[in-house]
């Protein structure tokens, strides 16, 4: 059994990709992911269905600030991933978020550290 467990470590390592140990950049974030590495959560008011999200996503990643976006109907939140060295003001945040039909109820922010 142990020697079955060591090939197959050894078989997904080996299946590793060189950018994984070169510290290079992670590949594109998509879904879920994204809420886990956010620099900006924003909480909505008026989210109901999938088509709610993707007007969301299309408002949001038109702006040269966002990296990445991703929306849970569930808990009615907007997570926001930013460009390095890119900002985006609770005013911006807010405009955006009413030119795709919501409102927004809180916004908050990574802390560093």
């Amino acid at each position: 059994m142990r020697i079955l467990k060591t090939v197959i470590i050894a078989a997904m390592l080996s299946g590793a990709s060189t950018a994984a140990f070169a510290g290079e950049p992670p590949a594109k974030l998509e879904g879920p992911a994204i809420a886990q590495v956010a620099d900006i959560s924003v909480g909505l008011k008026g989210l109901v269905c999938d088509f709610c999200s993707i007007a969301l996503n299309k408002t949001f990643k038109k702006d040269k600030a966002v990296a990445a976006t991703y929306v849970d109907l569930d808990t009615k939140t907007l997570s926001i991933v930013l460009n390095a060295g890119k900002g985006l003001t609770d005013a911006q945040i807010e405009k955006l978020v009413k030119k795709a039909g919501y409102n927004v109820t809180e916004i908050t922010r990574k802390t560093a550290g």
